[in-house]
């Protein structure tokens, strides 16, 4: 077997590995993008609720009220808190699937290139090869030739 036979096995190991990275990196990316929505409502949603208690306490409201509206806002400030910190520990873990992709995809351009330089060697031993034979049914013929005109 070739060389440039055997290296192409490894190729095409190394590019399925490189595309289940990417297919990570992609769940993981998609992932994160949820948890950002998420945090983007809930902070939005505190933002409305924060409005609508101030808008009570404009009108006057009890005070009891007043404390279940705090309650509720500082319960949505620790979730939200909760959310965010989870946010960040899946923005390390893109960034980590990104370098495991990144890595692969080196390692497989790099095994593609040792590749590519075998088929280029190949080729010039084969070429080699073709012009040795061309050359010897050349001489064959001429030689043959030449016989025959004696």
């Amino acid at each position: 077997m070739k060389r440039s036979k055997r290296l192409q096995t490894i190729v095409d190991i190394k590019a399925k590995q490189e595309q289940a990275a990417l297919e990570i990196l992609g769940q993981s990316q998609r992932q994160h993008t949820e948890m950002q929505k998420q945090v983007e409502h809930l902070t939005a949603y505190r933002g409305d609720y924060v409005d609508k208690c101030n808008a009570f306490a404009r009108d006057g409201v009890k005070v009891s009220r007043l404390v279940e509206f705090r309650g509720f806002i500082d319960k949505l400030d620790v979730a939200i808190a909760g959310q965010e910190k989870q946010l960040k520990r899946i923005e390390q873990d893109v960034q980590l699937k990104r370098q495991v992709w990144e890595f692969t995809h080196r390692s497989t351009q790099s095994i593609q290139k040792v590749r590519e330089s075998a088929l280029k060697v190949e080729r010039k031993i084969e070429d080699k090869r073709e012009q040795f034979e061309q050359d010897e049914r050349a001489s064959r013929f001429g030689r043959a030739k030449a016989t025959d005109a004696n």
